[in-house]
């Protein structure tokens, strides 16, 4: 629903869709690639309690460190590299902190919660499963580029028309399933 190159944009864009929701969780959902020791000491430190996993964890299926748990030694780690964290954490503050250690790598934030209820849309349901603010960072465009998408329960145009336009966004495309 809205693509920038602007991070910080992104973001704020994302936040005033969250803004919308009732919360539902408690903690967001947070997802990087970590290509560097550096990268991966900055998010191990931000987040402790995450998973971090080969990103490709097919082949290495037993081996994964929590971030407090990352090897010590920077040969071994380096060895271990690309990661992929996965954690969940309080929003607010953390956020701003995951984009900073970030630096320019793939990542994911979402947020999950209900949409508000407004008439002739109806993604606004009584069961908001599947309801959720997305926003990609460098990951599906490798040239510095940011997408923030909308989650429902079911394909909703209208609904999605709806949410892009209070951002100053638009649908960018057609229903992607599954996404």
């Amino acid at each position: 629903m809205f693509r920038t190159d602007d991070l910080g944009e992104a973001h704020r864009r994302a936040r005033l869709l969250c803004a919308r929701m009732r919360p539902l969780d408690p903690e967001m959902w947070l997802c990087a690639r970590t290509e560097t020791v550096a990268e991966a000491r900055g998010m191990a430190a931000l987040l402790p309690a995450g998973m971090f996993d080969p990103s490709d964890y097919w082949a290495a299926a037993d081996t994964w460190y929590l971030g407090a748990e990352l090897p010590g030694d920077d040969r071994e780690l380096a060895a271990a590299l690309p990661l992929t964290v996965d954690a969940y954490a309080a929003p607010g503050p953390v956020e701003a902190k995951f984009l900073r250690v970030l630096r320019g790598g793939a990542a994911t934030m979402l947020w999950r919660g209900a949409w508000p209820e407004v008439p002739g849309i109806p993604s606004a349901c009584a069961d908001p499963t599947d309801q959720r603010v997305e926003l990609d960072l460098n990951e599906a465009h490798p040239d510095g580029r940011h997408t923030l998408y909308v989650h429902f329960r079911s394909a909703d145009e209208v609904g999605a028309a709806h949410l892009a336009a209070l951002v100053g966004g638009a649908v960018l495309g057609p229903v992607q399933v599954g996404r």
